[in-house]
């Protein structure tokens, strides 16, 4: 149904890059920072990466700057790493989109589903519908985005929409993931969320995920890239340990925001961070020191 290439390259671990924008201008794209930066993600060894997700402020980005975001990203990456561009909840937006993606050169798109008030829809008929029908408008296999607690039943009714190729879920509620797995098996590539809490990511590995999302990849890449290497190598004390040398940067994260931070993050090592765009806050001069001194001593341990 999809290449044995595609379904390979997504069984990583998937960087949702920061949108970096102009010092002077907040209300514009900073292009070159972004550059720069999915340049250092591919040099430390980052084979996937979502652009204009929500680390990169989705909700604050026109259709436009989406669709900039998604082109400087594939000529940035080539064939060094999978591209990820992002269909907004509206369906209008997403049908627009994706075959304007597909034209860029993308080969997936990651899929937000849609709400209603900002609650989930009560009928997930309308759910079904709206992937069914963003489906029909290119070509691109959809990575739809769990962000609604999904029943294990749901799971099963996207396997009917041929180009759903996978689903990326945050495990918030991940007993219902893991029965889906045992259902579905592989019809679908499934990316879970790390949380990086020693005992976590392993046990998420063993019931069934074969990649996760990372937001801090943005700044720390080769913890990342490494902690994927050791729990798809089986080497568990090496998991365990990556685990809890970054939990306080998680931490700092649930604390400052999954956009904030990274910002921050990439703002200590010298490439395109800045700030976030309203309602989003910026990291305070205490949240930043807080982030200095653990960087450095992830650094120290390493």
């Amino acid at each position: 149904m999809f290449p044995e290439a595609l379904i390979s390259d997504l069984k990583n671990v998937h960087a949702y890059a920061a949108t970096p924008f102009k010092s002077n201008d907040l209300l514009s794209l900073d292009l070159d920072g972004l550059a720069g930066n999915l340049e250092f993600l591919i040099k430390n060894g980052v084979k996937v990466i979502n652009v204009g997700g929500g680390t990169g402020e989705i909700n604050a980005l026109t259709d436009d700057e989406l669709l900039a975001l998604a082109e400087t990203a594939i000529q940035v990456a080539g064939d060094r790493a999978l591209i990820l561009p992002t269909l907004r909840g509206n369906l209008k937006s997403a049908c627009d989109l994706a075959p304007k993606f597909e034209k860029l050169g993308a080969r997936i798109v990651l899929a937000m589903p849609p709400y209603i008030r900002h609650e989930v829809p009560e009928n997930p008929d309308g759910i079904v519908e709206h992937f069914r029908l963003v489906a029909q408008t290119s070509g691109l296999p959809l990575l739809p985005y769990n962000i609604q607690s999904w029943p294990a039943d749901f799971f099963e009714r996207l396997a009917e929409i041929d180009q759903i190729i996978g689903i990326k879920d945050p495990c918030r509620t991940p007993h219902g993931l893991f029965i889906a797995i045992r259902r579905l098996g592989s019809r679908f590539v499934w990316i879970g969320n790390k949380r990086h809490q020693a005992g976590v990511l392993q046990l998420r590995f063993h019931a069934g995920i074969e990649g996760f999302t990372a937001g801090l990849i943005n700044f720390v890449p080769e913890f990342e890239v490494e902690l994927f290497r050791a729990v798809t190598s089986g080497n568990l004390e090496k998991t365990i340990r990556l685990q809890e040398q970054l939990a306080p940067l998680e931490y700092l994260r649930d604390i400052h925001g999954d956009a904030a931070l990274p910002k921050a993050g990439l703002d200590v090592r010298g490439l395109a961070g800045g700030d976030v765009r309203a309602p989003r806050v910026n990291v305070s001069i205490e949240g930043r020191q807080a982030l200095s001194a653990e960087m450095a001593k992830l650094r120290s341990e390493s």
